[in-house]
């Protein structure tokens, strides 16, 4: 399958413990992002029970030929997660959580343009 129905369950949980990760290592209190922790913990359960479809990776073959730019990607994407961890895989995981619905967002307006 190339796709999930719903969030997965482990990019949820890396949600939520990466924002507490984030905000630790950033030296802020946790009674000052108690209001967006509630809606990010609501959003990903919500997420994760809904229809929204996620991309798998599952189809991705990296031992055949690839492009010089996905190996440039992913030796930029393995510097970002050296430089500052925390920052770069909340940040992924936050695209990830938001990369379904922009993507159900762009097939209704193809099908409402045909």
């Amino acid at each position: 399958k190339r796709y999930f129905q719903g969030l997965p369950s482990p990019a949820a949980a890396a949600l939520v413990a990466g924002l507490v990760w984030v905000m630790i290592t950033s030296g802020v209190a946790g009674s000052d992002i108690r209001w967006l922790a509630c809606v990010l913990t609501i959003f990903a359960g919500v997420t994760m029970v809904s229809n929204i479809r996620y991309y798998s990776f599952k189809d991705i073959n990296l031992k055949k030929s690839v492009p010089f730019f996905v190996i440039a990607a992913i030796a930029l994407g393995f510097a970002l997660v050296a430089y500052s961890p925390e920052i770069a895989l909340f940040g992924f995981f936050v695209v990830y959580g938001l990369s379904g619905y922009v993507l159900a967002a762009l097939g209704l307006m193809k099908r409402k343009a045909q």
